[in-house]
């Protein structure tokens, strides 16, 4: 699952590439969440919530400028791509930004057609990029088999609470290949290849291991930046990752959950890639003590062990909140639904979606297709067209007030959709209504 997001201060600059994407999307059936603001000021708010993958956006606005966010960009999310719009008067400055080997700039003469090449070309890179962290990944891991050796020994004890965890025991112990603070919280996540497709991918012992040997290391390369990472395979093939402050921090940032699941899902993104395997991954929902440690480890395993009855080939994203409880099919069909209902005026994102069953946006975008015979979009699409119908019956409303009340923004992007859904304007269809 990619994410776009789309930055200008003119809204129809915003709107007009937010719906060309959109189509371009459905048409091709690719895994792509969109998102538009107004702002750089806006965008920021989002970059702070959720991981982005390509950004394009206006290189002048006012506040919040495109070399201020470029910044921001790399600050929060290095693997982001950035691609800026930009005439022919501001190209110095984007320049600027281009010297910088992380930006890319488009003139805004040239059409729709070369900002969707450009972001498919960045989607080509990052796809690149994470074959090649896992070749980079498979050579690192045969210079450390020892040392991952003792790791697992101690690390799994502690997981299971027979390692000490008061200051003194724990610098001896550690000293073993793993290091952990008794006075710092601990973040757990753990991932689980899929069955049976691991073992028709991978049919020896040696090649399984090599698979996850590669997929730890890529876990502690993606979250190190972020945190201190110790990552082990313990019983039954499951990867686990311990994350702590890094050292001269306290404690988490207040972002680290939302940075935790968006590297997760581009872990999963990688084993794809380069492995060919699916891998379903969890979270705790918070971090706790070394002393929460195996009441956490053993919730993350019952997590992991679920998706043993899911349909193969698609893997699970757990983020784990306060309160969560396992939902039924037709609960968590009914609350995505109920949702979707009660936000038509909105822009229904996939990822809030997901949030709201604790379930990883690819995963769920299969699962409800699987058991409705529709995607998601298609759904949405359907109940805004049914509204649409039902409000255009009424002949004092107008079009603009319901283009607004079901998230189009504008009367010319209701129309266009409403037109291409139903052979007809809204307009020629209220007046053939009232024949």
């Amino acid at each position: 699952m990619y994410t776009l997001l789309i930055i200008d201060d003119e809204p129809i600059i915003a709107d007009g590439l937010y719906e060309e994407f959109k189509h371009y999307r459905d048409e091709r059936g690719l895994a792509m969440d969109i998102y538009r603001v107004y702002s750089g000021k806006e965008a920021l708010r989002m970059l702070a919530e959720r991981k982005v993958d390509i950004v394009v956006s206006d290189i002048r606005m006012p506040g919040v400028d495109g070399l201020e966010l470029l910044r921001r960009v790399r600050m929060s999310w290095p693997a982001c791509r950035v691609i800026f719009l930009t005439g022919y008067r501001e190209f110095e400055y984007a320049h600027e930004a281009i010297a910088h080997g992380v930006a890319r700039y488009i003139l805004k003469t040239e059409g729709y057609a070369k900002v969707i090449e450009a972001v498919e070309e960045m989607k080509r890179e990052i796809e690149r990029g994470l074959q090649a962290d896992a070749l980079a990944a498979e050579a690192e891991q045969k210079l450390q088999l020892a040392e991952a050796l003792q790791r697992r020994l101690y690390l799994t004890d502690v997981l299971h609470g027979l390692a000490p965890t008061n200051g003194e025991e724990l610098d001896r112990f550690g000293a073993q290949g793993a290091t952990l603070r008794a006075d710092k919280p601990v973040w757990l996540a753990a991932g689980r290849f899929d069955q049976p497709g691991f073992h028709d991918r991978f049919p020896t012992y040696e090649t399984r291991k090599s698979a996850m040997e590669t997929a730890l290391l890529l876990g502690e390369r993606y979250l190190s930046p972020r945190a201190d990472c110790a990552g082990i395979i313990a019983e039954s093939g499951t990867l686990v990752w311990l994350l702590q402050p890094p050292v001269g921090e306290a404690v988490f940032a207040d972002d680290f959950g939302p940075f935790l699941r968006g590297m997760l899902e581009t872990l999963q993104n990688a084993c794809r890639q380069s492995l060919n395997a699916t891998l379903s991954c969890a979270a705790s929902a918070e971090p706790s003590g070394l002393s929460g440690l195996p009441g956490n480890y053993a919730n993350l395993c019952g997590i992991l062990k679920y998706k043993d009855g899911l349909s193969a080939n698609e893997e699970l994203l757990h983020m784990g909140r306060n309160g969560a409880r396992d939902r039924s099919t037709e609960e968590t069909i009914a609350t995505v639904k109920a949702y979707a209902e009660r936000h038509l005026h909105e822009d229904i994102s996939l990822v809030k979606l997901a949030d709201l069953v604790d379930l990883n946006p690819t995963y769920l975008s299969r699962f409800f297709k699987q058991h409705t015979g529709l995607t998601l979009s298609d759904f949405i699409q359907e109940m805004r067209l049914e509204r649409a119908k039902q409000l255009l019956a009424d002949p004092s409303v107008r079009v603009q007030d319901i283009a607004v009340a079901l998230g189009y923004g504008s009367a010319s992007n209701f129309g266009r959709s409403f037109k291409k859904l139903m052979g007809q304007t809204p307009q020629e269809y209220r007046e053939e209504a009232f024949k």
